[in-house]
């Protein structure tokens, strides 16, 4: 059976062209690194322990997976100092300031991969993503980082609306606690979404 491209189901893929321990095989992949950032994990407003505790498996998994061949793409929250976004949420990762930068243990990987920068929720929305997709023709897309209940969410429902096969690596993405936002509440729940609803594969 050959690999998924964009409207073909994602559970057809991952039920039958994974091996025998639940390992991808030689399908084309992309992982796609969400807004692992200096403002949200290191500094700055947003910026949380408990999501730069993902950064350690991240950064291990990508250097294995990029030696095994798959293409690394990395979302990067870039917002102009007046962003309308910043009604819903304290000023971030406002472009210039370090806090729109990939966390330092993922620079290298960075600049082997490919640099998306977005504005909104969605890697989608506004960007080229669609573009680089698009000529990386992969069979599989994952995806890893942050925050699960928003800006990974949002970019996994533009890759299932595209018909894209989508794995989610649940121990490689993770949302803040807030005031009103409990984190494994939300977590719990944007999984759920994911899988039951947007048909994501969450392993």
């Amino acid at each position: 059976m050959g690999g998924a491209r964009p409207g073909q189901d994602v559970m057809t893929v991952s039920a039958a062209q994974r091996g025998e321990h639940g390992v991808m095989d030689d399908r084309r992949k992309v992982i796609i690194v969400v807004d692992l950032l200096v403002g949200f994990c290191r500094r700055g407003a947003l910026a949380s322990p408990r999501l730069d505790s993902v950064t350690p498996r991240v950064a291990a998994y990508l250097e294995r997976e990029r030696v095994a061949g798959a293409e690394l793409v990395f979302l990067v929250d870039t917002h102009a100092p007046d962003d309308p976004e910043f009604a819903m949420f304290p000023p971030h990762c406002v472009e210039g300031s370090g806090e729109d930068e990939v966390v330092p243990e993922l620079r290298d990987l960075a600049a082997r991969g490919h640099v998306v920068r977005k504005r909104h929720f969605s890697g989608f929305h506004d960007t080229r993503l669609d573009e680089v997709l698009r000529a990386l023709r992969p069979d599989v897309v994952e995806v890893v980082g942050v925050c699960t209940d928003i800006c990974v969410l949002h970019t996994v429902a533009g890759l299932r609306d595209r018909g894209y096969a989508v794995v989610v690596r649940r121990d490689m993405v993770e949302t803040y606690d807030a005031p009103g936002h409990d984190a494994e509440e939300q977590g719990r729940f944007a999984l759920a979404h994911m899988r039951d609803i947007l048909g994501a594969h969450v392993t």
